[in-house]
């Protein structure tokens, strides 16, 4: 009777061992794929470029399984283009999506290459001529450019700090003892900072804290750090708030345009 207890523990216990085992798998599978269809996806991914992409030198990455989606990605990107890198989807036997046209015809990655570059220039100029050394200042184009990208942009050009581009900088630095008055007085030498090595923005927004007080800042234009008054135009922008108006006939409501200030306390 006790063998016969004992062999039923053990089959019990091995049919336990399985579940789990079998458990480990689908989660595994579930969320990094399986090596089966990572080949399969691999194959068809380079067959894909292969077939489409076959005159632009393409080196393609390893697929990755996205659990969200239960997709495949792999990035492409070439060997002498510098914004010629894009992604290829697989997903049910078939590549289903790639975002070359978006990413390289589009010049999404030459506009972000630019800004990028653009940024790294910003924070040397932070760091090296204003001291502020681990800033985390950053350049944006306006949104207009994807419109009108063909006319000032093409596939690999050298970055130039003074293309027709309307840009914003974003100033983000740390301070001791944050106060309106210290953020005027950073963006007045930040503008002629940037000035002096031929960097011009449409647009400064100004992110100065010390861990506890941000002081929060945007829609800052050049004409308001020169005219000489521009802590009395944040105080003013400070106490005016989020305020918003309502055109009349509509219930739609629309921010109010001008300058926004916000201080906050962690």
């Amino acid at each position: 009777m006790k063998r016969n207890n004992k062999k039923g523990l053990k089959v019990i216990a091995g049919i336990i061992a399985i579940i789990l085992i079998l458990g480990i798998l689908f989660v595994t599978n579930a969320f990094v794929g399986n090596p089966i269809s990572a080949k399969l996806a691999e194959r068809a991914i380079n067959k894909y470029i292969e077939e489409n992409y076959a005159s632009l030198n393409l080196q393609v990455e390893k697929p990755v399984y996205n659990f969200k989606d239960g997709a495949y990605m792999a990035r492409v990107k070439s060997n002498t283009s510098i914004d010629t890198n894009f992604s290829v989807q697989y997903r049910n036997g078939e590549v289903y999506y790639d975002s070359y046209e978006d990413n390289v015809l589009g010049l999404f990655n030459t506009i972000q290459r630019l800004s990028d570059e653009y940024t790294s220039l910003v924070r040397d100029i932070m760091g090296n001529d204003l001291g502020y050394g681990d800033n985390n200042t950053w350049v944006d184009y306006d949104d207009n450019i994807y419109e009108n990208s063909e006319h000032v942009l093409e596939l690999d050009m050298k970055f130039d700090r003074e293309l027709p581009i309307s840009s914003r900088v974003v100033v983000n630095v740390e301070t001791d003892n944050p106060s309106l008055q210290e953020a005027a007085s950073i963006l007045v030498e930040a503008h002629k900072a940037f000035k002096e090595n031929r960097c011009y923005f449409q647009e400064y927004d100004l992110f100065v804290g010390n861990g506890k007080t941000t002081i929060n800042i945007m829609g800052v234009k050049p004409k308001d750090i020169e005219r000489n008054d521009l802590l009395d135009v944040l105080e003013a922008a400070l106490e005016r708030g989020d305020d918003i108006v309502i055109e009349e006939g509509q219930d739609k409501k629309i921010e109010q345009e001008g300058i926004f200030v916000d201080i906050m306390e962690n």
